[in-house]
């Protein structure tokens, strides 16, 4: 199997080393016989929406250049179980699976599978929990006589229209530019700009 690495660390202390992860995951990829394609490391705090070696990774994914994505832990991915979640559905689209060594996770063995299942599960429930908070919150702020919109976001569609039309995702574009996938997509079509499918 021909596997992406993925190793990051943040700007602050971690238990390994960039360097001490990459070698981690090339040893288990040799001891399970997968022919590596491309290592993509990078110092880079999750938080930080702009993980240039990540968006590489995914474009990669994208271009269907692997057949799995392998990364250390699942911390090293993703900054949330919603994040991580929605990550691994984009692989699961381009038939690409998901390895997390120290997690024993595998997304092409039945427990893999299942342990989706039930995260995928719990992330549903979050969001339901936050779509009821902020409901009640805007209900308050109504009754209290509050303005509950949001001011309208600047983008800089020539911007965006560049890096769409060079086959960059708007998910991805959206990361970079700082706003939402929904406001992006809609501003588009404001525009009349007709979305390829293989790119929303």
């Amino acid at each position: 199997m021909k596997v992406g690495i993925y190793a990051r660390v943040s700007t602050e202390k971690q238990e390994e080393s960039l360097e001490e992860q990459v070698k981690i995951l090339k040893e288990f990829c040799e001891r399970s016989g997968h022919e590596i394609y491309n290592v993509y490391s990078e110092t880079r705090s999750g938080a930080k929406g702009n993980r240039e070696k990540f968006m590489e990774l995914m474009r990669d994914v994208e271009a269907r250049k692997f057949d799995a994505v392998v990364v250390l832990k699942l911390d090293r991915f993703a900054r949330s179980m919603l994040d991580l979640l929605t990550s691994v559905e984009k692989l699961k689209e381009r038939g690409v699976d998901f390895i997390s060594v120290n997690d024993h996770i595998e997304t092409n063995t039945p427990q893999g599978k299942l342990i989706f299942h039930i995260m995928g599960a719990l992330a549903e429930f979050e969001r339901a929990l936050i779509y009821e908070r902020t409901k009640v919150g805007i209900e308050r702020a109504k009754r209290e006589g509050k303005v509950c919109h949001r001011p309208r976001k600047n983008i800089n569609l020539d911007r965006v229209l560049d890096r769409y039309n060079k086959g960059i995702p708007l998910t991805e574009i959206a990361a970079i530019e700082h706003v939402s996938y929904s406001t992006l997509r809609n501003r588009l079509r404001e525009a009349g700009v007709k979305l390829d499918k293989r790119l929303r």
